[in-house]
């Protein structure tokens, strides 16, 4: 990978095409049980974590990444256990953004097909991806977001005329603990991208604005999927939205235009692929940089291999019961996000502040040493 590669654009493109489908799948199982019609609110409060967040990892890349930050301030034995953690992590959602990736596939396709031929297939892809060029993957991205939302803005659209505002309304103030404990598992889920900060190094004029155009897009997002998880309520209501695996796709099978289409939800669940692919590309992009910081030289090259070849075969023998399969749940999933993309950057955030304070005092103590040696001389 070259620096100066992708355009801040076009890393939130990848960042927010990336977080699409893991927020479909989770947050309405996450949310609705804990604090039903005030899911959507939940959402919405995520907004100053998922910020935040972002404005940590910014922190911890500095000019230099946040890999190779780290490995500089913190040295090269906390520096490389902390980026491994990183890298741990990021292989457990990789296996499971592809399981959950196969399994759309086979369910939008009526299950004709096997579960094993989807994910050979799919692992396929993210390996061309993973071994390929940052910049062409990064233009491809602002591709996928704008298909996954032009998709997910025509269900919408024709979804609301049908929501029923009694399904929103009211909230007690008495919910303020299960709106908060769901607004956290929100920005967990969001924080499936915080490993678009690892690419932070790549990207051209970092210094311009960084801060303004990381609100503007945060924002959006978060406003997005709070109102998507708003008209999903309005139109299903709780209880059944709840025990449905996917609220979104089930709503798209009641959308369709009369003489025009019907039954989308096939051709939209197919869609999202595009996020699939742009949230694994990410993560083994990431995985690369991690890699070129960490491990010995050379080594970021088999990456791709490594990490998409592991993440097919523990999908493939991946069963229910086991503790691979508790680790994937969406729960802990959303957990580990908050505690590496808030808990564990701020704390870093204050050790490099620390590590930088200490070694500015000391280059103080030098001169003024140095300058006591003239002076005597």
């Amino acid at each position: 990978m070259k620096r100066g590669e992708i355009s801040r654009t076009q890393l939130t493109a990848l960042f927010w095409a990336g977080v699409l489908a893991p927020a479909g799948e989770l947050l309405p199982g996450l949310l609705l049980p804990l604090t039903e019609k005030g899911s959507w609110l939940s959402v919405a409060l995520a907004a100053p974590l998922v910020l935040a967040g972002g404005w940590l990892m910014g922190r911890l890349a500095g000019t230099k990444g946040v890999a190779r930050n780290l490995m500089e301030k913190l040295g090269p034995i906390v520096g490389r256990g902390i980026i491994l953690l990183y890298m741990v992590w990021a292989q457990v959602l990789l296996t499971w953004n592809l399981r959950a990736s196969a399994r759309r596939l086979l369910a939008s396709g009526d299950r004709d097909g096997s579960l094993w031929f989807f994910l050979l297939a799919l692992a396929g892809v993210l390996l061309w991806i993973g071994r390929g060029n940052l910049g062409a993957f990064a233009r491809a991205g602002q591709f996928f977001l704008a298909a996954l939302l032009a998709a997910a803005l025509v269900v919408l659209a024709l979804s609301v005329i049908q929501a029923r505002p009694e399904r929103l309304l009211p909230i007690s103030w008495r919910e303020g603990p299960e709106l908060a404990r769901g607004a956290l598992d929100a920005a967990g889920v969001v924080g499936w991208g915080l490993f678009a900060a690892f690419l932070l190094e790549e990207v051209q004029d970092r210094t311009e604005k960084k801060g303004w155009h990381w609100v503007f897009w945060g924002l959006g997002g978060i406003l997005l999927l709070a109102t998507a998880q708003a008209i999903i309520l309005g139109n299903l209501g709780a209880g059944l939205a709840a025990k449905l695996e996917n609220p979104f796709f089930a709503l798209a099978k009641s959308v369709g235009v009369e003489g025009a289409f019907q039954r989308v939800e096939s051709i939209i669940s197919s869609l999202w692929i595009f996020s699939d692919l742009a949230m694994g590309g990410v993560l083994i992009f990431a995985m690369r940089s991690m890699a070129a910081a960490a491990l010995p030289q050379k080594s970021e090259v088999w990456i791709p291999w490594i990490c998409v070849g592991f993440a097919a075969g523990a999908s493939l023998f991946l069963s229910p019961g086991t503790a691979l399969e508790a680790l994937m749940s969406g729960e802990t999933i959303s957990r580990g996000n908050v505690i590496l993309g808030l808990v564990l950057p701020g704390v870093l955030c204050l050790l490099v502040k620390g590590t930088d304070s200490a070694k500015g005092r000391s280059i103080s103590c030098e001169k003024k040493g140095g300058q006591g040696a003239d002076i005597g001389g």
